[in-house]
């Protein structure tokens, strides 16, 4: 996906993934097989979270 390009996901999900990948590209922790970065996790929590509201807004 270019730049600047939407998917079908609601926007906050798009960001909150966004957030979470920009975050462990960065982060050497994140990189490392076996370590925890609690930014990373909370990240990624963030991220589900708002991927399960938006499918739950596509079925209704």
């Amino acid at each position: 996906m270019a730049g600047g390009e939407r998917t079908g996901v609601a926007p906050h999900a798009e960001e909150a993934w966004r957030a979470a990948i920009e975050h462990a590209a960065g982060c050497p922790a994140c990189r490392t097989p076996g370590a925890v970065c609690a930014t990373g996790e909370r990240l990624l929590s963030v991220y589900e979270t708002a991927a399960r509201l938006a499918r739950s807004e596509e079925v209704v």
